[in-house]
């Protein structure tokens, strides 16, 4: 999967420009977190958040008179709060979860979306969590049967996938986690049609552990 798939193309972006009580006022309406901050040539130069543009307001304890706190606010653009730190972007080929790395690593919750150096969407970590929804199929009923396989031998997927679809099983998500090499554990999501009695008989008679639920 790549990331133009799940990108949110042409996002709302604020420029170097834009005084900071309007973006803030455009990431409420629009129920943002961030957004993307372009320079004056229409080119991407940042990311700014939320709490760093309220970081940016001053304190309700300020001595400031009305007319002179509006004053300041007024005057005061994104571009002067910009954070000066590294750009994170991805190509919209890439694959997803290059971009869930990315994220991961550097502890961001987004990362604009480039293609041949022009903005052309935005990642964020709801994509991700919506992704791994998806791809799990979480939100499909059927069966969920989790296999545990001592030693991961080869074609052991196969021979599982055999048993299930010669028992009316029709997969429709497989996900393994073999990070112990002693243990490999393999979930796999199916239509309630199955005969699920079966399939487990079969799958412990051939020596695969099982845990079956239906969801």
């Amino acid at each position: 999967m790549r990331v133009s798939e799940r990108m949110t193309p042409s996002p709302v972006t604020t420029t170097v420009d834009t005084p900071v009580t309007e973006v803030i006022q455009l990431l409420e309406e629009n129920r943002f977190r961030r957004i993307p901050v372009m320079d004056e040539k229409g080119n991407l130069i940042g990311i700014i958040t939320d709490r760093e543009l309220q970081k940016a307001m001053p304190s309700q304890a300020t001595s400031l008179s009305a007319h002179e706190l509006n004053y300041i606010l007024k005057k005061t653009k994104v571009g002067d709060i910009l954070p000066k730190r590294k750009l994170i972007t991805i190509d919209a080929d890439e694959l997803l979860e290059e971009a869930a790395v990315l994220l991961r690593n550097h502890n961001i919750g987004a990362i604009p979306v480039t293609k041949r150096d022009k903005l052309v969407g935005i990642i964020t970590e709801t994509t991700i969590f919506d992704a791994f929804i998806d791809i799990m199929g979480l939100r499909e009923p059927g069966y969920r049967l989790v296999a545990y396989i001592k030693g991961n031998p080869p074609g052991i997927l196969g021979r599982i996938a055999t048993i299930i679809g010669n028992n009316g099983g029709n997969i429709s998500h497989v996900s393994a986690d073999v990070n112990d090499k002693a243990m490999a554990k393999i979930t796999l999501r199916f239509n309630r049609e199955a005969a699920i009695g079966a399939i487990e008989q079969e799958l412990e008679a051939a020596g695969v552990q099982v845990s079956v639920e239906e969801v």
